[in-house]
């Protein structure tokens, strides 16, 4: 009988040690999500941002994930990971606050990452030690980045941008070819939107930076000290040519010309006019963007269209992961890249 007893009473325990264990399991998966979603609206975004942000950096040393968001990312983090990435954004230039801040949002991940036992105990105590910079420490840190050549002050808060459509860069793609400006514009829009170039790069174009027979265009990246060639888009290459049926390119000069109220040409175009332009034709089909707005656009369709992080970072000339991580936006549905099968 006490056999029996004994055997009843431990196959119980082992019935509420499974239960226990598959609660533990449940509240795992869904740690993140709650206390994302416990955060205001803004301190969400400001979040979800410095997980794509470190997500985006461990993709360039070959860790794939699906923007850390996710607990099951998280294996295999460790506390040189975050410590390397708390310097890659000194490195990229980013402010002493803002990287303070995204590593301190990391941390705080990682602990729920421990919590539920994805992080060993003894990693967690290594992570929870890494210090942020102190204020104390900033002017020698931007002395040296200064004399490096580096930028000091660039914050993760970027400015309010617009977020454009796949059919609305379509709509300002598609300008009317019946006229010189319709022309030029279409091949600004191109330029802009499907290279995700800056607007300094698209104005500073020369007439032998497109080459119309073999499909390139070359952007001279001041800002990265770099020259990168592109192959140009379907949309831009028909712009190109278009465009080009008036303008003759000239080697070493613009290939820009500022056109007056009635058509015709005049003068050149400069870098505020073309900025000018770009807000006009999106007030036309009812968005206010900027030129940068395109590039985010340009960024976040890479992203979605299943472009890896470094190869979108190379192709728009980025500096860094963290400074991509900026400019494409996040998921509305957090699980969109969750494949199961």
């Amino acid at each position: 009988m006490k056999t029996k007893a004994l055997t009843a009473t431990n196959t119980a325990i082992t019935e509420q040690t499974y239960i226990g264990q598959a609660a533990n399991n449940a509240a795992a998966a869904n740690v993140f999500e709650e206390y994302i979603e416990r955060k205001a609206g803004n301190t969400r975004a400001r979040y979800i941002q410095a997980l794509n942000g470190f997500g985006i950096f461990l993709e360039t040393l070959g860790y794939k994930n699906h923007g850390m968001t996710d607990i099951a990312d998280w294996p295999g983090i460790t506390y040189g990971l975050i410590e390397a990435y708390k310097r890659a954004q000194l490195q990229a230039g980013y402010s002493i606050p803002t990287t303070n801040q995204n590593t301190y949002i990391i941390k705080a991940f990682a602990k729920l990452a421990a919590q539920a036992e994805i992080i060993p105990a003894e990693e967690i105590i290594k992570i929870q030690g890494i210090k942020g910079y102190k204020s104390s420490e900033a002017a020698h840190i931007n002395e040296q980045r200064t004399q490096a050549g580096n930028a000091t002050r660039i914050g993760s808060k970027k400015e309010h941008s617009t977020v454009i459509t796949r059919e609305q860069a379509k709509a300002l793609k598609a300008q009317p070819t019946d006229t010189l400006q319709g022309k030029r514009n279409a091949l600004l829009m191109a330029l802009l939107l499907d290279h995700g170039a800056r607007i300094s790069e698209v104005i500073s174009l020369k007439g032998d930076d497109i080459d119309i027979l073999n499909k390139t265009v070359v952007f001279h990246r001041t800002k990265t000290n770099r020259i990168d060639k592109h192959v140009l888009t379907a949309d831009s290459y028909r712009a190109a040519v278009q465009y080009f049926e008036y303008v003759k390119p000239q080697p070493g000069k613009s290939i820009w010309i500022g056109i007056n109220k009635a058509g015709n040409p005049s003068g050149g175009f400069s870098k505020l006019a073309a900025q000018k332009t770009v807000k006009n034709l999106g007030r036309e089909i009812g968005i206010e963007i900027s030129c940068h707005d395109c590039r985010h656009y340009y960024a976040t369709a890479a992203h979605k269209a299943g472009s890896s992080s470094l190869d979108i970072m190379r192709a728009g000339g980025w500096a860094s992961p963290a400074m991509l991580s900026r400019y494409i936006e996040p998921e509305q549905i957090q699980n969109v890249n969750i494949r199961l099968e």
